[in-house]
């Protein structure tokens, strides 16, 4: 009885990490945008706004930042 019990206790915190671990993710609002190299300098990318459903000026009051690699 007492094993049945624990047992359906590790379940219900298995369950809540994975649903805490998926809301993080999806919280995090992280966008990957892939451009060749052979790309014109100044070309469009995406919409990084429309994206994130989020209005351009939330942007700036949530302090987007932007970060270019390479």
């Amino acid at each position: 009885m007492a094993s049945l019990q624990r047992s359906q206790h590790y379940r219900s915190l298995v369950l809540l990490c994975l649903l805490l671990a998926d809301l993080w993710e999806a919280g995090a609002g992280q966008i990957r945008y892939s451009v060749p190299e052979e790309m014109d300098k100044g070309s469009f990318v995406g919409n990084i706004a429309k994206d994130l459903s989020w209005e351009p000026l939330v942007l700036a009051e949530r302090g987007v930042r932007i970060v270019s690699r390479g």
